[in-house]
């Protein structure tokens, strides 16, 4: 591909998508603190009882470390 035909490329894709405008139209930290102080993070059922399971999974079965690190 030569010059000519990059700077073809190049003004055609110019016309083609319009400018984006990366300017933030607000400042976003204060709706982030306000979102954090609403409620706490909830951890949700499924989600404690595969821990659970987890955790009695290498308690009675230890050798189970070794494969995950070694799958790791």
């Amino acid at each position: 591909m030569n010059d000519h035909e990059e700077n073809e490329i190049r003004e055609a894709l110019k016309h083609t998508f319009r400018p984006v405008n990366t300017d933030l139209r607000r400042d976003l930290w204060p709706v982030f603190l306000q979102k954090i102080g609403e409620r706490p993070a909830r951890v949700p059922w499924y989600d404690r009882a595969l821990i659970g399971l987890s955790v009695s999974v290498v308690l009675a079965f230890p050798q189970l470390i070794l494969v995950f690190a070694y799958h790791l």
